[in-house]
C-alpha cells in the first residue's frame, strides 16, 4: 500500500543563520525537534539549481510532520514536496 513517508522541505536559512558552523549548529538543535516529534532527518545540505538556500529530508508520518512548527525551525519561506512510496 502506498505511503506518504518522506518530505523534501526546500527554504532558506533565518537571516541570523550566518555561515557553515551556524548552518551546523542550527541544524543540530532543529534534530532534536523533529525528532521528539516522531521524524527522522535523513539528510540536510543544499541544493542546486533551486532558489532556496536549504533542503531538509524528512522521515515520518504526516500526523508527525504536522507536529513540526515552523517557527522553531532554523530556515523559512518553506515549500514541501511530499513522497509517496510503493
Amino acid at each position: 500500500m502506498p505511503e506518504m513517508k518522506y518530505f523534501i522541505v526546500y527554504a532558506n536559512w533565518k537571516p541570523e543563520i550566518q555561515g557553515l558552523d551556524s548552518v551546523k549548529e542550527a541544524m543540530e538543535k532543529y534534530t532534536k525537534v523533529i525528532e521528539e516529534a516522531g521524524c527522522k532527518v535523513k539528510l540536510w545540505g543544499s541544493a542546486l539549481g533551486v532558489p532556496e538556500t536549504a533542503l531538509i529530508v524528512i522521515k515520518g508520518s504526516p500526523e508527525n510532520y504536522l507536529k513540526l512548527l515552523p517557527l522553531q525551525a532554523p530556515y523559512t519561506n518553506t515549500r514541501t514536496h511530499v513522497v509517496l512510496t510503493f
